[in-house]
């Protein structure tokens, strides 16, 4: 299966990059992640489900630092309130950042007793094959 691609903009935010690809956001992370990028980012997250009901997040980590508190607070809120109905396939990540993720997605287990489909992959391709595998569950579960 090939996910949906729409001519979105890309999305200022910073050094990041992102790109919606119709229920696909395509996400960049450079650099440290503050709080004003991450609630710019979350509300591409949250236009991207409004419009499609379920989500897909592809995340490249090759040259991200780190998340501040506040930050990741704020994506944690919106990851819990759409568990069931998102899948992140992320690439590139650090030892560091695949903890911080995990500890992310554990949270939200623990808070909602619910768990995001979260999976790390060494290249791009693999993410976005994962991904498209992820679209028959999520669209069952809208």
């Amino acid at each position: 299966m090939i996910v949906e691609r729409a001519p979105y903009p890309p999305v200022e935010m910073g050094l990041h990059r992102v790109q919606r690809e119709g229920p696909l956001v395509h996400v960049a992370i450079r650099g440290n992640t503050s709080l004003p990028e991450m609630q710019t980012l979350v509300g591409v997250y949250q236009a991207t489900f409004d419009e499609f009901g379920y989500l897909l997040i592809l995340l490249d980590m090759t040259t991200s630092g780190d998340l501040t508190t506040p930050a990741r607070k704020h994506v944690t809120e919106f990851v819990q309130a759409h568990a069931m109905q998102l899948a992140a396939g992320v690439y590139g990540a650090s030892f560091y950042l695949r903890i911080t993720l995990e500890l992310i997605s554990r949270s939200v287990r623990v808070l909602s007793r619910q768990t995001p489909s979260v999976s790390f992959h060494a290249e791009e391709a693999n993410a976005r094959r994962w991904l498209a595998e992820q679209v028959p569950l999520l669209r069952a579960k809208g």
